[in-house]
């Protein structure tokens, strides 16, 4: 199986945990936990650079110690790049999606989700007898490629 974090669980993933005596009720924790069981069951676990720079960009913003958080995710994740074939990919994804009149984003933003999507795809094309899941934590724009394949990230279980 492979999982692809979306920028929302990414960005669960690089927080802080504030209060420790709320860590198993934290949503924060609950995310962490699942992560390392899932690694533990060795699923292989991938987010993509579009989703490092959705969420660092506002960690920088807001001074966030997350910062090295998102630094060590590094060394258990590998963070997919953002090649010609992807980028190709998302654009037919972005495209079709306005011909349908199901826009995901502002016309002028870059829309990652059709990115995660489009690597999504890719990896579905390049592993054809692998599960390939993408862990949101919201469902509704990436449904439109992946379906099924598209899942609450505390859904996903090996």
């Amino acid at each position: 199986m492979i999982v692809i974090l979306d920028s929302g669980v990414l960005g669960l993933l690089a927080s802080p945990i504030q209060d420790a005596s709320e860590e198993e009720e934290n949503e924060i924790y609950q995310c962490t936990e699942w992560l390392y069981s899932l690694l533990s069951k060795s699923v292989y676990v991938v987010t993509s650079e579009i989703s490092d720079y959705e969420v660092r960009r506002e960690l920088i913003r807001i001074k966030s110690d997350g910062i090295g958080l998102l630094d060590n995710l590094r060394d258990v994740i590998d963070f997919l790049p953002l090649t010609k074939e992807v980028m190709k990919k998302a654009a037919e994804f972005w495209a079709d999606a306005r011909q349908n009149h199901i826009p995901t984003a502002d016309d002028k933003n870059i829309d990652a989700d059709m990115i995660i999507s489009a690597q999504w795809s890719l990896l579905s094309e390049k592993y054809p007898g692998r599960t390939v899941l993408i862990a949101t934590k919201n469902i509704r724009h990436l449904k439109l490629f992946a379906q099924e394949n598209a899942q609450d990230w505390m859904n996903i279980r090996v």
